[in-house]
């Protein structure tokens, strides 16, 4: 029964708030943005609030990723393939078109590399950021900063709201838990990279960002980060955005 609702035309019909305890206090969050139809200095009341904005204006069409029971468990399997460590959310409810019936809440992507905010997403998106740290943040850490990766540092996860917090327009891909900010990376030696503007700067971070932030571009179908706006100057934007004829934006 509770499965149909997401199959009623196409259309998912739910959302949730994210875990209270998504928010972390020693990772910086990206730059305030006000919230919709919140209090007038972008503040909410509670967690819930801040974490299921109400969305009532009317939604403009728009292609949203549907549920297969099957589908979530064949990804789940090859995520823990990898080492990944997660455990399988309750559904995530809330208003608009916002929701997931099954988010998985992720805690490390293989046996090195631990994910911090305590992220709800889609095995989807929980699988594509466990290759790209595999294939590309892992060898490419080693390469520039000659340590091992540890961490990769994580803010806003499902968060129902409109893309860039508009008044209107369509709901952000973090409303369908098929997105993420990626803050920084966190280092074997406790070092961290944070994601920054770094346009000029000869220094191996630079490289080291540049190169995470291209290899995304493989695993995700938007990547937006510093010099995409100010809103996207301090962290990494990755979701699975669904697009007409397989179109990634990698900004």
């Amino acid at each position: 029964m509770f499965l149909s609702r997401f199959a009623l035309s196409g259309v998912l019909l739910l959302a949730a708030a994210a875990s209270p305890t998504s928010a972390r206090t020693d990772v910086p969050l990206p730059r305030p943005k006000p919230q919709l139809d919140g209090p007038a200095n972008g503040k909410t009341n509670s967690n819930a609030e801040k974490n299921n904005a109400v969305v009532p204006a009317p939604v403009p069409k728009q292609t949203v990723p549907t549920f297969d029971l099957a589908a979530a468990k064949k990804c789940e399997a090859a995520l823990r393939s990898l080492g990944a460590k997660f455990s399988v959310g309750e559904p995530l409810v809330g208003e608009s078109l916002c929701g997931w019936p099954r988010p998985l809440k992720l805690k490390a992507l293989d046996k090195q590399v631990q994910v911090t905010g305590d992220p709800q997403v889609r095995c989807e998106v929980a699988l594509a950021l466990a290759q790209w740290s595999a294939r590309v943040v892992r060898p490419t850490a080693k390469l520039h900063l000659d340590d091992e990766l540890s961490k990769i540092l994580i803010s806003t996860s499902y968060q129902c709201r409109r893309r860039n917090n508009a008044a209107t327009g369509k709901i952000s891909e973090h409303g369908f838990a098929n997105g993420v900010d990626v803050m920084g990376f966190e280092l074997k030696d406790q070092r961290r990279v944070m994601i920054a503007p770094r346009t000029g700067s000869v220094e191996p971070e630079r490289a080291f960002q540049a190169a995470v932030r291209g290899g995304s571009c493989a695993y995700f179908t938007t990547v937006l980060g510093p010099g995409t706006d100010a809103a996207h100057a301090s962290h990494l934007h990755l979701d699975l955005a669904i697009r007409r004829g397989g179109y990634r934006l990698c900004q």
